[in-house]
């Protein structure tokens, strides 16, 4: 089957003041955007959100380079960790664990990337884990076009990620001048979201146009799609094997049938995700 191209999904606006979002409507695009559930931009300052629960998938998230300050990353496993503009926090969930993620410093916006990344079933109850980088871990490719990628997660043209999760991914942040290509397997799904400026997607006959705050999905087939530019551009690249099997959500707890949701529930009320004070309580 020939590689395809989604029809294109624009950033959804919401919030303000301690927290905004440019959100991607990803349920839109249904099973196409598969293993990602959310991809949020968003800006946050000061301490919006207490610690809380998550279980059956992988909470990331990804500083922007531009981001005025650091996050600070708390866990239920133990783990209170800082990590500097340009670096991620992949945070494999399985069967459960309670985690805060706010501004390290309290004066300095935070700017970044959160995705949600589904488990497949075999995973969705694996102990839960913890995985970081920070900004000099990651490895960077480029070319005399002056094209720049940074390989977050998985590999590009032979640069290869140290950061490994449970399941196979792909995180390229590309700063665009002329143009890059990137081998899509057959099992995967691509999202494409442009943060700023132009860009043109293009694979075997087909090609599409995106703009700034905008995104789509290469599906369906492998082999190489190009994406290219006429003036600078920043967006993302995100790949991951397709998974095709059922998913329910409640809160923030992401299984594939009722009877896991009700189990998450009971085990974080009997206190088997741990437990995490929140920080005004010291």
């Amino acid at each position: 089957m020939p590689i395809q191209l989604s029809q294109i999904t624009h950033a959804q606006k919401r919030g303000g003041g301690a927290f905004s979002v440019k959100a991607i409507d990803l349920q839109k695009l249904g099973e196409r955007a598969s293993p990602v559930l959310v991809l949020d931009d968003f800006r946050v300052s000061g301490r919006p959100f207490p610690p809380h629960p998550h279980a059956g998938f992988s909470a990331v998230t990804y500083i922007f380079e531009d981001s005025p300050g650091s996050l600070r990353s708390r866990d239920s496993l133990g783990n209170d960790m800082v990590t500097a503009p340009g670096g991620i926090v992949w945070t494999q969930t399985g069967s459960g664990l309670i985690h805060e993620e706010v501004p390290a410093d309290l004066d300095c916006e935070l700017h970044g990337l959160q995705i949600f990344v589904n488990l497949s079933s075999q995973n969705k109850v694996a102990p839960p884990k913890v995985l970081r980088l920070q900004n000099s871990h990651v490895p960077e490719w480029r070319n005399a076009a002056g094209d720049r990628v940074r390989v977050v997660v998985g590999s590009f043209e032979g640069t290869v990620s140290p950061l490994e999760p449970a399941e196979p991914f792909t995180l390229l942040d590309v700063e665009l001048r002329r143009e890059i290509s990137f081998k899509l397997p057959s099992d995967h799904n691509a999202i494409v979201y442009v943060l700023a400026g132009d860009a043109m997607v293009r694979a075997e006959a087909r090609r599409q146009a995106l703009s700034g705050e905008q995104a789509l999905v290469v599906y369906g087939g492998s082999g190489r799609v190009t994406v290219e530019t006429a003036h600078p551009a920043h967006l993302l690249i995100l790949s991951g094997v397709e998974i095709r099997e059922p998913v329910f959500v409640e809160g923030s707890f992401i299984m594939n049938n009722r009877s896991q949701i009700e189990a998450a529930v009971a085990r974080y009320r009997a206190g088997g995700m741990g437990r995490l004070k929140p920080l005004s309580e010291g």
